[in-house]
C-alpha cells in the first residue's frame, strides 16, 4: 500500500531546485556527510533500487568498506525530508516497514544536482578495496587496547579524561576531513590555498552564497562545495584558516579559479587583508 499524504509542502520548482546552502545546521563532528550530500546520495541509491532504511544505512557502510556507518537518526529524517518534498515514496509493507522509491520528481532533481553526484562518488571506496585494511584494522585495535588498559587498571582523573575525549574529538575530525577530501583523479591538476583568518567561516558561507545562483553548492557550516564550468572548488573551515581547493584538468583553468577566488574573497575581506598563497600539485 502506497503512502500519499505528505506533511511538507513540495517543492515549488522540482525540476530545477537544487542542494540547499547549509542544509544540515549541526556540526560535521560524527558525520562524513553533510544532510545536504546525504540527500542526494540517498536519492541515488534509491534511484538504483526500492530500499528500507536499514538497507541503506547497510549499503552505505558496505561502500565505505566498513569505515562509515551513518546512523538511524541521520538517515531516517533525511528520508522523511526527500518524502515531504515528492522526491521519494513509501510502500507500506506488513508490520509497519517503509519501503522507499524514487519518484519522477525526485529523478529530476537528482539529475539537476549531476554535479554534486560526481563529488559524493570520489568518496565511495572501490569495490576492490571495500575490506577495511590491515594497517586500519590494527590502528584501531592500538587505540582501543591503550585506551581500556589504563582505564581498566587505573582511575583517571577528570581533567585527564576531558583531555583525552578532546584529543580523540580532533583526531576524528582530520580523519573525516582527508576521508570527504576528494582524491583529484589521473591527469586532473590541484591547487590549494590555507588562509590564516578569523572569518573562516563568514567567507566560506559568502563564496556559497553568491556560486549557488550559478550552480549547485553543497554546504553546512564547516565545508562547501560546488563545480564551476572549468573545475571544482572545496572549502573547508579548520581552526582559524580557510582552505580552499581547487580541481581542473588545465593548469590555466587552475589560474582563472585562483584569480575568480581571490577576486571574491577581497570583495568579502573589505577591512580585512588576507595572504593567499597557492600551492599546486
Amino acid at each position: 500500500m502506497e503512502q500519499t499524504q505528505r506533511s511538507g509542502k513540495k517543492s515549488a520548482d522540482t525540476k530545477t531546485s537544487t542542494v540547499p546552502q547549509n542544509a544540515g545546521q549541526t556540526g560535521r563532528r560524527g558525520r562524513v556527510f553533510d544532510y545536504g550530500e546525504l540527500r542526494v546520495l540517498l536519492l541515488a541509491m534509491l534511484s538504483e533500487q526500492p530500499s528500507h532504511g536499514y538497507e541503506l544505512i547497510h549499503d552505505i557502510k558496505e561502500r565505505f568498506g566498513g569505515l562509515y556507518k551513518p546512523s538511524p537518526g541521520v538517515i531516517y529524517p533525511t528520508l522523511t525530508w526527500l518524502y515531504d518534498r515528492n522526491y521519494a515514496v513509501i510502500d507500506l509493507e506488513k508490520g509497519g516497514r517503509k519501503r522507499y522509491s524514487i519518484t519522477d520528481e525526485g529523478q529530476a532533481w537528482l539529475t539537476a544536482n549531476q554535479s554534486v553526484m560526481d563529488m559524493l562518488k570520489s568518496r565511495v571506496a572501490p569495490q576492490a578495496n571495500r575490506v577495511s585494511p590491515p594497517v586500519m584494522v590494527e590502528a584501531m585495535d592500538h587505540l582501543k587496547r591503550a585506551l581500556s588498559l589504563r582505564i581498566k587498571y587505573e582511575p583517571l582523573p577528570a581533567g585527564m579524561i576531558d583531555s583525552l575525549a578532546q584529543a580523540i574529538h580532533l583526531a576524528a575530525e582530520r580523519i573525516e576531513h582527508l576521508l570527504t577530501t576528494p582524491v583529484p583523479a589521473e591527469g586532473l591538476h590541484s591547487s590549494i590555498a590555507h588562509i590564516t583568518t578569523p572569518n573562516a567561516p563568514r567567507f566560506m558561507r559568502r563564496l556559497c552564497s553568491h556560486f549557488q545562483h550559478r550552480t549547485p553548492v553543497v554546504s553546512d557550516e564547516n565545508s562547501g562545495q560546488f563545480r564551476l564550468s572549468i573545475g571544482d572548488v572545496r572549502l573547508d573551515v579548520l581552526d582559524n584558516a580557510l582552505q580552499i581547493t581547487l580541481t581542473a584538468s588545465e593548469t590555466d583553468d587552475l589560474a582563472e579559479m585562483e584569480t575568480i577566488l581571490e577576486r571574491h574573497l577581497a570583495e568579502a575581506a573589505v577591512r580585512e587583508t588576507l595572504d593567499i598563497r597557492w600551492q599546486r600539485s
